[in-house]
Order: C-alpha cells, then sequence, then structure tokens
C-alpha cells in the first residue's frame, strides 16, 4: 500500500505511477485550454517579454541620478527579478503543454498574477523613486534626459505588467481528473 507524502515541493511526484511496462505515466488533475491556447500564449509572450525589455532598457540609460540612491536602486532589481520570473512562468506554462498537468499549473498560471503584481509595484516604485530623486535637486546626480528617458521604460513595463494580468484573468480553463482544484 503507496503512502501519499506529505504536501511538500515534491508531493506532485505522487500523481506519476507505474504501468505494466515500468514507465512512468501521470495520473493527476489536468487542466484544458478553453481560451485559444496559440493566441494567449502569443499575448502572454509579447506582455512578459516587453515587460522585461523594458526593464533591461531602464538599466541601461546613462545618468538617470540612480547610481549610489537605494530608493530608486532596490525597486529597479526588485522590478527586474520580478519581471524575469513572470517571463518564467510563461515559458513553464508553455512548456508545459495541453493539457496542463496541475503541478505545471499551480507553477505558471497560480502564481503568475503574483509575479505580474510584484512588476507593477517595484516598476512604480522605481518610477517614483527616480522622482523623487529628480525632484530632490540637491541630491540628484544625473541629467534630466537621462531620468525622463529612465521613466518611459519603466511606465512601458508597468503597463506591459498591467496587461499581462488582465491577459491572465481572461484566460479560461477546464479541470478534469482526480482531485479538488480550482477551474
Amino acid at each position: 500500500m503507496e503512502e501519499r507524502k506529505r504536501k511538500n515541493r515534491r508531493a506532485y511526484l505522487n500523481d506519476y505511477q507505474k504501468d505494466a511496462s515500468g514507465a512512468y505515466v501521470y495520473k493527476g488533475k489536468v487542466y484544458k485550454w478553453k481560451s485559444p491556447r496559440k493566441a494567449s500564449l502569443r499575448k502572454l509572450w509579447l506582455f512578459s517579454g516587453l515587460a522585461f525589455g523594458a526593464q533591461i532598457a531602464a538599466g541601461c540609460i546613462p545618468e538617470t541620478g540612480m547610481g549610489g540612491r537605494p530608493w530608486v536602486i532596490l525597486p529597479y532589481v526588485a522590478a527586474l527579478a520580478a519581471a524575469l520570473s513572470a517571463l518564467w512562468g510563461v515559458w513553464t506554462l508553455t512548456d508545459g503543454g495541453d493539457p496542463v498537468r496541475e503541478h505545471v499549473y499551480r507553477q505558471s498560471v497560480g502564481s503568475l498574477p503574483a509575479r505580474t503584481m510584484a512588476t507593477v509595484l517595484f516598476s512604480g516604485g522605481a518610477a517614483l523613486g527616480e522622482l523623487v530623486n529628480f525632484f530632490w535637486k540637491s541630491q540628484f546626480t544625473g541629467s534630466t534626459a537621462g531620468a525622463v528617458t529612465f521613466l518611459l521604460p519603466e511606465a512601458g513595463c508597468l503597463l506591459c505588467a498591467v496587461l499581462l494580468q488582465r491577459t491572465l484573468r481572461g484566460l479560461k480553463w477546464e479541470s478534469s481528473g482526480d482531485g479538488n482544484g480550482k477551474q
């Protein structure tokens, strides 16, 4: 008699069982795309890729005045990490195929809203920090053009993350298999 593992990082392995030939077969819950998969993935890739690219672009702009200013650097780095995490979540979902296994669904669709919200918050925080930095004239070491040019990709990242969040909310799923999960 097989004992179920505790709910931990590898608990999903219990859903894989050996068949007669000795190969492992997935027997757990799956989620089928009700939304058009190809079009949905295209939007997810577009918005997550643009958000990450905008963060990279913002970091490449010289004379922003963020050098040595933790109120700009820390949210910028956090936004960059959050945008990369959202991009990773989209890759995980794409690689999950159709239908999507429950553990892949949780790792991608289940966590992407939080990842995109973190991107929105930290990107907005970096933009706000740059504005504070700019208007605090005694501390500002950059150029006006550099500050404005930094704010544009930050705003673009924020917009793409919001559009990614909206696209995620519009996805429709149908669950099947054993277990109880959200549809």
